[in-house]
């Protein structure tokens, strides 16, 4: 039979629809975008600011809490480059490095009656 580690409950994860939860495999951003429950690496491709801690964006998108990155968390690109007049120059650059060297990790995520699961990969 196939183990799954309980993350969190969807009642728990608030406006943001997004939070940072200890797990067997680190700490991964856990939520929920356009009603389907992800799990994906927690720091942010940019300044490695903690996903968890930023909020689900229009579009389902997760979004970085220190300069407003965005990422698809179904293929865990980034979508949007860092925000603010200091990034201008940079922020393709930076959305290109993370999209061919580092996207986010994507975990297989369950739910079942409210709550979130990290599903085993070993099935």
């Amino acid at each position: 039979m196939a183990e799954e580690f309980r993350l969190i409950a969807r009642s728990e994860l608030g406006e943001s629809a997004v939070a940072v939860v200890e797990t067997p495999r680190g700490r991964l951003a856990v939520g929920i975008s356009e009603g389907q429950p992800f799990a994906v690496s927690n720091r942010c491709r940019h300044l490695f600011a903690s996903l968890g801690e930023g909020r689900v964006a229009e579009g389902g998108c997760l979004e970085c809490p220190w300069h407003a990155a965005r990422y698809d968390v179904r293929s865990g690109k980034m979508t949007r480059g860092p925000q603010g007049k200091l990034f201008t120059p940079v922020r393709g650059a930076v959305r290109a490095c993370a999209n061919v060297t580092a996207k986010l990790a994507r975990h297989p995520v369950v739910e079942r009656d409210g709550v979130l699961y990290l599903a085993d990969q070993r099935q």
